[in-house]
């Protein structure tokens, strides 16, 4: 059915702001935002355009040559308001707090500065382009960095061109810059053998890192180690902690074990001095976890002691992990027993934690007990 030049139907984006699709005389419909957070707006907006006859256009009718980038970025990257956040989650994904953040620092650091000011749909190709060229320089970030943020630039736009700001986003066709990622280091089993033979400033942070280096677990699993999952001969890894989040699934969704000698076991239960339950293991006081910081910088200085040089090797706490990794892949473990154990995923990898059987808990924990027989059994902290 033919729609004339004044028909429109009128619906709310998931940003807050009221848009309207409106026909062309051959019939096809387009999309136009009022820029409005109330329907009785809108529908204002929507009478004063048909009464100009503008109800298809875009600038002169949406304000937009007065709405700034920055009034439009308003509700970006906060996980309670940001579009790109409830699309993600309403088409049944996730979106952490924490990366959130991270995007929010990124705008706010790197593309309001630039953009701020600057009407929206005035906004070029080409000053997207020279924004890219000279982002590293200017705020000392490297080309991946860079990268990074021109996604979230990439994200925001698109959204301004589905909630009918824009009809084409300045930032498309534009290539990233090329980025030479520098590797991050493995440690040497002589020098892990070391680095675990000097005193340490903290007990906490040792035994931290030699959970790491030896069972492969990241800084969130280790942060939510709870008492309860730690049993003689093995650790059920089921959640880890983000800061923003709290408590939260792995990083796989799924749940793992992951083998364990006598050792380990023993300064696990030191350090998690007497705590039962679901009392965090690494924590002053059993209800939160410990920082990263106290961590890194107990390992850090253990890393000077034992003569490691962290910065030029490019060694930082996931390391350990790479390490862990490493070694029983070069001791010859399967495949499919090494994603399950350091939780890795992969397409074909679909059993769930329990189907992991003891004989190959055994081989993984044979391979700890052989990288551990070098290190000396001294007390830390």
């Amino acid at each position: 059915m033919h729609k004339d030049a004044n028909h429109y139907t009128l619906t709310k984006a998931s940003s807050g702001v009221w848009y309207y699709y409106a026909y062309k005389s051959d019939g096809t419909r387009l999309k136009r935002s009022t820029g409005k957070r109330t329907r009785k707006a809108a529908e204002a907006v929507i009478r004063e355009r048909i009464a100009q006859g503008m109800l298809l256009e875009i600038t002169d009718t949406l304000n937009l040559r007065h709405m700034t980038f920055s009034e439009f970025a308003a509700p970006f990257w906060r996980w309670e308001s940001c579009p790109v956040v409830k699309d993600r989650i309403a088409g049944g994904g996730h979106y952490s707090l924490d990366f959130c953040d991270i995007n929010r620092n990124n705008m706010e650091r790197h593309i309001l500065p630039y953009f701020g000011k600057t009407p929206l749909t005035e906004i070029r190709r080409g000053d997207v382009d020279r924004w890219l060229l000279a982002l590293p320089e200017k705020d000392g970030i490297s080309a991946s960095t860079a990268n990074k943020v021109l996604t979230v630039l990439r994200q925001m736009l698109e959204v301004a061109v589905k909630e009918g700001y824009i009809e084409k986003s300045p930032a498309d066709g534009i290539r990233p810059l090329i980025a030479t990622e520098r590797a991050r280091g493995a440690f040497t089993k002589e020098e892990i053998e070391r680095l675990f033979s000097v005193r340490w400033d903290s007990h906490l942070a040792y035994t931290a890192c030699f959970l790491s280096a030896f069972t492969g677990m990241r800084m969130g699993e280790i942060k939510g180690l709870r008492v309860s999952r730690v049993h003689e001969d093995y650790i059920l890894i089921d959640a880890a902690w983000a800061d923003k989040a709290g408590l939260k699934c792995t990083k796989s969704g799924k749940a793992r074990v992951v083998p364990i000698t006598e050792r380990i076991h023993s300064l696990i239960m030191e350090t998690a001095s007497g705590r039962t339950g679901d009392g965090f293991v690494f924590s002053i006081n059993g209800v939160t976890p410990c920082e990263d910081r106290a961590v890194t910088y107990a390992m850090s200085n253990a890393m000077e002691k034992a003569g490691i040089d962290a910065k030029g090797r490019n060694l930082t706490f996931h390391s350990f992990r790479h390490f862990f990794n490493t070694q029983i892949v070069a001791a010859g473990i399967p495949g499919e027993i090494v994603r399950k154990t350091v939780g890795h995923e992969s397409e074909e990898m679909t059993g769930r934690y329990f189907h992991v059987d003891e004989a190959a808990l055994e081989q993984v924990r044979g391979v700890q007990l052989r990288l551990t027989r070098g290190v000396s059994r001294r007390r830390q902290g």
